[in-house]
């Protein structure tokens, strides 16, 4: 997978707008990665891709550190739960981005070839759309091929699971929100109405139903990283994700603490050549004083 950061997309009026998409991952390692390579694979861009994860789960928190050292992703938070994304998750995804469009899109929907264009278009075609819906459950099937372009249709709310806002409209209405969250409905799009925008759908982007079944095994995950360069290359290559005595917080399979201390990184070898592939790291759970091992490889053997 190659790197989406600091991507610019043509809208239809020629001029560029830069794009930051953030995933929000609930469903596991294996809708994530499934997730981050559809992005790559429907996109054809480089936009920024920033991850929001709402369980922490060892596999998923390892598999987004590998990405962010490796660039494909350009940010990274861990959420308490899913019930602390309240207010849609706005909030930390807008302070995580730098696009002038910030696209949000869960782990377990099927993208569209040129979707990305297709919002981006739409967006800065309609500058009175202040959120655009990009899924919708009860969406009626249509007969034959679906044409080519697709107006957006003003709706009454977004699916949250999937909308575009801009830079701007998220400012106006970050500083008044001032760090409140909603428990009940959403807020943003009930003050959007009040400011005069538009609440927008646009069809035939995105769908509920990418989720696989079933994680991807260790050797799937494995092909997701870079082969290693030699010895010398490599060794300076190699990132630590820990640092002895950082407290890393992440769940105790035996106890319910959550806070683990890094006690060592002993440093991995491809057995064919002796040449660093990562790191194996040594934690320590603050509660029940028991050892983890957490395996980062950032490289693999070309054979």
């Amino acid at each position: 997978m190659s790197p989406l950061s600091g991507g610019r997309l043509a809208g239809l009026d020629g001029a560029r707008a830069t794009v930051s998409v953030a995933v929000v991952s609930t469903h596991g390692v294996g809708a994530l990665r499934a997730t981050l390579h559809r992005l790559h694979e429907t996109t054809g861009h480089d936009v920024e891709v920033v991850v929001l994860a709402a369980q922490h789960a060892e596999d998923v928190v390892a598999y987004i550190t590998r990405h962010y050292l490796s660039g494909d992703v350009s940010a990274i938070a861990l959420e308490a739960s899913e019930r602390e994304m309240a207010h849609c998750g706005i909030d930390t995804a807008f302070q995580m981005s730098g696009g002038e469009i910030l696209v949000r899109v869960q782990d377990d929907l099927a993208f569209a070839p040129g979707w990305l264009d297709a919002v981006v278009g739409a967006m800065q075609a309609n500058p009175d759309i202040g959120m655009l819906g990009l899924v919708l459950d009860d969406e009626p099937r249509r007969r034959g091929r679906p044409p080519k372009v697709r107006s957006p249709e003003e709706v009454d709310h977004v699916d949250l699971r999937a909308f575009a806002v801009t830079q701007t409209v998220l400012r106006e209405h970050m500083s008044e929100l001032k760090g409140d969250r909603c428990a009940d409905g959403c807020r943003f799009q009930y003050r959007l109405r009040q400011l005069g925008y538009r609440i927008a759908y646009l069809p035939g982007q995105l769908a509920a139903g990418g989720r696989p079944a079933a994680g991807p095994s260790g050797a799937e995950l494995e092909a997701d990283l870079a082969f290693h360069p030699g010895e010398r290359e490599a060794m300076t290559r190699l990132q630590q994700c820990y640092r002895l005595g950082e407290e890393v917080l992440t769940p105790c399979a035996t106890c319910d603490d959550e806070e683990f201390e890094v006690l060592a990184a002993q440093i991995d070898f491809c057995e064919a050549h002796d040449v660093p592939v990562g790191y194996t790291y040594t934690l320590r759970c603050a509660g029940c004083h028991g050892l983890r091992f957490e395996e980062d490889h950032q490289f693999r053997c070309p054979t």
